[in-house]
């Protein structure tokens, strides 16, 4: 079997933009608060995710009765709630947040609309889902839901008729449906409602289920949209299984399957689909020659265990003291690594529910936490002391930053809001950690100030670590990790967050360009402009939409130090 089975991923499974928009609202309300947060409901039909939440205390509530706290925060869930259940919440004495997706909001708005006008209203969905339900109350009275076409010749005689879609509907049923009500509405207008995320996933699971010898759906048993898929696939494919998590796979469903589809429900994260495909895998006999697996898990330990980032600051430090014309210390490249890798293990360590932990992070910062922290703690110690031998202006700043670094995750004293509770404090923090440790520390080391040369290397520094953070919270959000507004990417979208990176990127090539051409160590700003080339190479990768799983994220945004020291290895 292992020389023939071809496995295929859905390009389409992830989180919906729906969920990821109830998430990102329940982690900020989170962070800033530092209280529970209330869901009416779960918050989406997955069990992992919930208890993923429930560890940043974050916890659902069948009903605003069981919640005993005054002024709680209490959050409307993605599929929303009838009006009239609102309106009843929002009078008791609790914080009403409303999470409802914005493509739900759309269809509430049509249905009041058109309720106001004398439309009775048609739903084609499930009668008893939350969505529907909350749908419902907006039809004046004269709502009715039907599962199908066949279901539409029972309504009464209606004079006149709008109908709508659940937004996780299948289009080809709601199109039938509404063909079936022109004969019972007089007057019928059509809205379809379906989510344009939805008639993808659907459109993908259709195209690969009909070639496919077994699909595998995954997603929670109670989730609407992915048994919607799985009914799709039961049609289509020769055989289909639905799954909540990997560990539910036997060899015995993969027993004459040569063409394997993977997709997965609007409330399953990337990483829980990544699981999936490592274990089919493993038993359809495509896992990788046990050397080359080893060779695999040892790159994931050395990213994730942030030695890759400490060798790609030492890079860093290398790039600017070329810059600044001051001697290469192999102390200070030394010490450069040690601070980036203190902090980043030390807060990598004290992450919660950031994503369920793969092999590499159930080792680090799960079986072996406590060492894990102890080691960031020590090396962390070991870049103080270094920092001595550069004089007491190096030495403060270097506890002050990295004091500041080790705070980050923390609440801190006096009842002050912790740094992760400020929009791309995560960021911003690295940027100018780095952008001290690479560039201001051989400043002062060797100027015993700050020159123009020092100024200019610190600047360069600070925008290219801010890109690197920011790529990394891409990546992180693109694997539908749980992160919040600490990260640029998140508290700024899509948009503004790409933006300002061609910004940079223009800004920094601007700056070199000026110093070539200024005859100002023009050799070495033309091997770092060569270098840029790299660093337009990944924006576009990423705007583009062809982000890579995690560790290899991470290793490509990573390089670009690494490349940018060897150009500056080749100008005396």
């Amino acid at each position: 079997m292992s020389g023939r089975v071809q496995i295929t991923v859905a390009r389409s499974a992830g989180f919906c933009p729906g969920v990821k928009n109830a998430i990102d609202k329940v982690l900020e309300l989170s962070a800033q608060r530092q209280k529970t947060i209330y869901t009416l409901g779960p918050l989406i039909h997955n069990k992992q995710v919930i208890e993923t939440l429930r560890e940043k205390n974050i916890l659902a509530v069948k009903s605003a009765a069981e919640i005993k706290e005054k002024g709680a925060i209490l959050v409307i869930r993605a599929h929303g709630i009838p009006p009239e259940e609102e309106a009843r919440i929002r009078a008791l004495d609790l914080e009403v947040v409303d999470a409802t997706c914005p493509l739900v909001k759309r269809v509430q708005e049509n249905i009041r609309a058109h309720a106001a006008k004398g439309y009775a209203t048609i739903i084609v969905g499930d009668k008893d889902h939350a969505e529907v339900l909350g749908l419902m109350g907006y039809t004046a009275g004269r709502g009715y839901v039907v599962s199908g076409p066949e279901e539409v010749a029972g309504l009464p005689s209606l004079a006149k008729a709008n109908i709508v879609a659940q937004t996780t509907q299948e289009p080809e049923v709601f199109q039938a449906a509404a063909a079936a009500a022109r004969a019972v509405a007089a007057e019928l207008n059509v809205s379809d409602t379906v989510c344009n995320p939805t008639k993808q996933r659907q459109t993908e699971t259709v195209e690969f289920s009909k070639d496919a010898d077994l699909v595998i759906v995954v997603g929670g048993k109670n989730s609407a949209n992915t048994a919607r898929l799985f009914q799709i696939c039961e049609r289509l494919a020769r055989r289909a299984v639905h799954i909540e998590k990997e560990d539910e796979l036997t060899p015995e469903i993969f027993k004459g399957a040569r063409r394997i589809f993977i997709t997965a429900g609007a409330s399953t994260p990337t990483w829980m689909t990544d699981k999936v495909l490592d274990r089919a895998r493993e038993l359809t006999g495509r896992r990788e020659h046990p050397l080359a697996e080893a060779l695999t898990f040892a790159w994931k330990l050395f990213i994730t265990g942030s030695l890759y980032t400490a060798v790609a600051a030492s890079a860093l430090t290398y790039v600017c003291m070329k810059l600044q014309g001051v001697p290469v210390s192999g102390k200070l490249l030394l010490m450069a690594g040690l601070f980036a890798f203190s902090l980043h293990m030390a807060n990598r360590a004290v992450e919660k529910g950031a994503a369920a932990p793969d092999r590499a992070r159930q080792l680090l910062f799960v079986r072996y936490r406590a060492q894990s922290r102890f080691t960031a703690l020590l090396c962390g110690a070991l870049a103080i002391f270094l920092s001595a031998a550069f004089g007491w202006k190096v030495f403060l700043a270097t506890v002050f930053f990295w004091g500041v670094g080790m705070l980050y995750p923390y609440k801190l004293p006096l009842g002050l809001e912790k740094f992760g509770n400020f929009p791309a404090s995560k960021d911003l923090v690295t940027a100018l950690g780095w952008a001290f440790m690479c560039a201001y520390a051989p400043g002062l080391w060797y100027k015993g100030g700050m020159s123009d040369p020092t100024q200019l290397a610190a600047f360069f520094a600070f925008l290219l670590v801010f890109t690197r953070s920011v790529l990394f919270g891409v990546s992180h959000a693109h694997s539908d990790m749980i992160v919040g507004r600490e990260n640029f990417y998140k508290a700024a979208g899509p948009r503004l967050t790409y933006f300002t990176l061609f910004s940079i990127f223009l800004l920094l090539a601007a700056v070199l360009v000026t110093l070539k051409g200024a005859g100002w160590r023009a050799d070495l700003a033309a091997a770092l402009l060569t270098g840029m080339l790299y660093y337009l190479g990944l924006l576009l990768f990423f705007f583009l939409g062809r982000i890579p799983e995690r560790i290899t994220a991470e290793t490509l945004i990573d390089t670009q130090f690494l490349l940018l020291a060897l150009l500056a290895h080749t100008v005396n």
